[in-house]
């Protein structure tokens, strides 16, 4: 339940970004924005609002539902058969959840290695770099044509593929990064990647994030007096340079006429600021359903003991024998030599009716027919009774089929 809060909340946030923040030019609101939406989405689900639980309510059948289980069986069916005792006939049963557990929980390793092998190799770049100092300010000289980057603190550029003025423009792009700390934005969004992968709206606001920082930093250049035109021309000819890896703060080319077009924009005016607003009421809404799921959670609520069980009229004795007399060894079945245990589950309402019976694990279709319908045929239980309140309880019996010989 927790996760699906969070991807709900990151999904609805997504859509408010996309539909009525993306084109604006307030890159700074817009990083806030995604960044306080991102931290909402994961601590919301911890917060209700009692006020808030009567708001909105989901009408339930029934308020508690009581597990109680019958381990050994109930009652064995022995008929006399000429033939010898047969195995039980096992059905195969496959487990759907742990089947998907599985498959998300393989590809969360995948993501995680390889987000592991990119810090790897942003290490491996900066042994191989060689440190040197330009206008006061720690550089990593590349050993290839790399396109510039960032990560954190660390500015690294291949000199010699640069003029003076060409490496004094990078240094403000990525002095903007790095001053800024757009890095922690990146490693925010692969860990997202990494634990959410599934999610294609994680991997949209990945792709917003690094657009985003991409025209903070393009802004924070042309804001110290660089030449607009001068600057776009350079970046088109970085166009050939190969990146160096995904969670680095990337010269980044790739967006590129995004990145221009923003560059030509006029500015939004400062009043389009309170549309950022919008994302309260979303996030009222998103507090207030939580408030009433947890409501709802506590009202049916799965107890293991209550105080009066529903009993069998005439009690367990009536029960085992009404079983006994009431079953019937299907003829197919006695055929083919079919045996074996049955395992049942089913509920006893409030009114004391019997509702909800599901064969859990089965035998043969002619032997799990004839449990369900020996259980649809019982008559009404007197009901279960929990906090002075009618409850529903569950029952799990097992029905064993036994030839013998």
């Amino acid at each position: 339940a927790y996760i699906i809060k969070v991807n709900i909340a990151l999904i609805f946030f997504y859509l408010l970004y996309v539909i009525f923040l993306k084109k604006d030019t307030f890159f700074a609101f817009r990083r806030y924005f995604i960044l306080a939406a991102t931290v909402f989405s994961f601590v919301y689900p911890f917060i209700t609002v009692s006020a808030w639980e009567n708001i909105i309510s989901f009408e339930k059948p029934q308020k508690y539902t009581t597990q109680v289980t019958v381990e050994d069986p109930a009652f064995a069916v022995v008929l006399a058969d000429e033939g010898q005792t047969a195995e039980p006939v096992n059905t195969i049963n496959i487990n759907w959840w742990q089947v998907l557990l599985l498959l998300l929980s393989a590809g969360v390793v995948f993501f995680l290695a390889r987000f592991t092998w990119q810090l790897v190799s942003i290490l491996q770049i900066k042994h191989k770099s060689i440190r040197k100092n330009i206008d006061g300010m720690e550089v990593f000289d590349l050993y290839d044509e790399i396109t510039p980057f960032s990560f954190f603190r660390w500015i690294f550029i291949h000199l010699d593929s640069h003029s003076d003025t060409e490496i004094k423009q990078i240094l403000l792009h990525e002095q903007t990064h790095a001053r800024q700390w757009h890095s922690v934005d990146i490693i925010l969004m692969e860990l997202l990647c990494v634990f959410l992968w599934w999610n294609p709206i994680i991997w949209l606001m990945k792709r917003e994030t690094a657009i985003n920082l991409e025209h903070l930093a393009d802004n924070g250049v042309l804001r110290k007096g660089v030449n607009s035109r001068d600057y776009q021309y350079y970046l088109l000819r970085l166009t050939y340079h190969q990146n160096a890896t995904r969670i680095v703060n990337n010269f980044n080319v790739s967006l590129l006429k995004q990145r221009i077009t923003m560059m030509n924009k006029t500015k939004s005016p400062a009043r389009k600021l309170v549309k950022y607003l919008i994302a309260l009421p979303l996030a009222l809404l998103l507090m207030a359903g939580n408030s009433v799921y947890a409501q709802n959670q506590r009202e049916s609520e799965i107890f293991t003991e209550v105080e009066k069980y529903p009993e069998f009229p005439g009690g367990n004795q009536a029960f085992m024998k009404y079983l006994v007399e009431s079953i019937k060894y299907p003829v197919k079945a006695q055929e083919n030599n079919e045996q074996g245990r049955v395992i049942t589950n089913f509920v006893v309402e409030k009114d004391g009716s019997i509702s909800n019976i599901k064969v859990i694990r089965g035998v043969t279709a002619a032997l799990d027919a004839e449990a369900v319908r020996l259980l649809n045929s019982m008559p009404n239980w007197q009901s279960g009774e929990h906090q002075g309140k009618p409850a529903r309880v569950r029952f799990t019996l097992p029905i064993v089929f036994r030839l013998q010989g």
